[in-house]
């Protein structure tokens, strides 16, 4: 830096501008620090209308000494400078700013251009950068009391809002002058320059509120969950500061600054500072699938453990029945010494037949906890009631790994195609005396099978089983003909039947997809 106020033109020493350097930010952040102070005394001491009138404070005392400090063209591109910093903050609405915390954005990011010329021949460009970092940081600390779970969205600010910044600097140092020179006019030129600056990033502001808002603040979710990476945000974010920072001071110390090194600096640290953000995301994203992974392993563990408690359960209930079972008996042979007639009679016709079938309804239907698919389970219990209700002879048979077990194909259509088999299997059993329908469905890591064992008759045998044939009456017996253009929609599922003596058996088997 060249002093021309001298006896002579001579370069300015460096420890001259350093010290002018530390003395312009002791300037800046001594107002930096007291408007902070304001809001946290406001916030946290004094009532809603308090914080309405530091709301309305700082901006003013700001403005006032921003307009005593500038000439008239500055104070315009700082105002607009702040303004638009803030309504995009506003526009992105990532942060749950109220009015105060808009305010004090506004005023610590409103200062004279020209409060930073020491720092500008020090560190170039790169003081903007300190400064929105120092601004956004603060306003989410006093906003939020605590930056935990929310450094995601102060990095990506940061980031989005410093190429804006460097961005609206550039624009007016090489574009603006350009502009004015073609209308002819300083004060028209630098107001057209900035209104096309504002529409661009105020529309890429509301694009990426549009397009990305929601997954950034999903991201930002998942901080809270993983405080070593969510720190990591703040840490590189300075670090980054920091180190291109320390590159740009030595050609300053040795007098090497010029155009190229003043643009390629910061461009670099813009070009870092976004290079981090898809690595910061790529482990967010590998922290959740590594967790999702444990979870389902967790999961699948907990279930396994849960049907094997409740097998163990279950044998303990089935003991229990026969217990039951042996007592009633056993209650019978006392009875029986009785010389109530009456008493005896009711006992073996009424109160011995009935606890002997509730007990096998109730073991009967326990089985059905083996089953996995909560909507599956229900059909099944469905089923098996109704086939109660017609006094039909009914065994359930479950061999299923819960961790492993899928439907396989879509669950209403599974229903349906077992619906069918199992209508048609009651309603041929209960043509009988003693008509039975066996269930038994089992399965491994491939598949699951759905097997359906049921006595038929004399007439059946002779006949046979095709679909569309019935002795039902018209507009029946459709039933296999919609089980075969269900199945036809998965080449995964197969349906066999045969007939064996006077059983007829339908196996349904689904192999699992990959």
């Amino acid at each position: 830096m060249i002093d021309i106020f001298g006896e002579g033109p001579y370069l300015v020493n460096v420890t001259e501008l350093f010290a002018g350097s530390l003395a312009e930010f002791v300037v800046y952040f001594s107002r930096f620090f007291v408007f902070a102070a304001i809001v946290l005394f406001s916030r946290r001491y004094g009532k809603r209308r308090w914080e309405l009138a530091a709301a309305l404070l700082l901006p003013v005392l700001q403005l006032a000494w921003v307009w005593s400090s500038s000439i008239r063209s500055e104070f315009f591109l700082s105002f607009c400078l702040a303004a638009l910093l803030a309504a995009q903050i506003y526009i992105l609405d990532l942060m749950p700013y109220k009015a105060l915390d808009y305010s004090f954005l506004f005023s610590v990011l409103l200062f004279p251009t020209r409060l930073f010329n020491n720092t500008s021949s020090v560190m170039g460009h790169l003081w903007i950068f300190w400064i929105l970092f120092c601004a956004l940081y603060t306003g989410a600390k006093l906003c939020l009391g605590a930056l935990k779970g929310n450094h995601f969205i102060c990095y990506f600010l940061f980031v989005f809002l410093s190429l804006m910044m460097y961005g609206y600097t550039l624009f007016m140092v090489f574009l603006a002058p350009v502009i004015s020179l073609r209308l002819h006019s300083a004060v028209l030129g630098y107001t057209v320059s900035v209104g096309i600056f504002a529409a661009v990033f105020l529309f890429s502001s509301f694009l990426v509120r549009k397009r990305v808002g929601s997954q950034l603040k999903e991201l930002n979710r998942s901080g809270a969950k993983y405080r070593q990476i969510e720190r990591s945000f703040f840490f590189l974010s300075f670090l980054v500061l920091l180190v291109f920072t320390l590159l740009y001071i030595p050609a300053t110390v040795m007098r090497m600054q010029n155009a190229f090194v003043s643009l390629l600096i910061p461009v670099s640290c813009l070009i870092f500072l976004w290079a981090q953000f898809p690595f910061l995301v790529l482990l967010f994203r590998f922290a959740l699938y590594r967790d999702s992974a444990t979870f389902h392993e967790w999961e699948r563990e907990g279930v396994a453990s849960y049907y094997r408690e409740l097998n163990q359960s279950l044998s303990s209930m089935q003991e229990m029945r026969h217990d039951i079972k042996n007592i009633f008996f056993t209650m019978g042979n006392f009875v029986n010494r009785s010389e109530d007639q009456e008493m005896k009679e009711f006992f073996w016709q009424t109160i011995y037949p009935y606890s002997v079938k509730t007990i096998e309804k109730n073991e009967l239907l326990s089985k059905l906890y083996g089953i996995p698919a909560e909507p599956l389970r229900a059909f099944f219990h469905l089923k098996l009631s109704q086939a109660l209700q017609q006094n039909l002879v009914l065994s359930l048979e479950v061999k299923l790994h819960p961790e492993l077990f899928q439907t396989g194909i879509d669950i209403i259509d599974l229903t349906r195609i077992l619906g069918i088999l199992l209508d048609n299997a009651m309603e041929e059993s209960s043509k009988l005396p003693g008509g039975m329908v066996e269930i038994k469905i089992a399965g491994n890591e491939k598949g699951c099978s759905y097997i359906i064992r049921n006595t038929i008759t004399k007439e059946t045998r002779q006949k046979g089983i095709r679909p569309g044939r019935t002795d039902k009456g018209a507009g029946r017996g459709n039933g296999l003909k919609i089980v075969r253009e269900l199945l036809e929609r998965y080449p995964n599922a197969v349906l066999n039947s045969s007939m064996q003596a006077d059983t007829y058996i339908q196996s349904l088997n689904i192999a699992f997809q990959k």
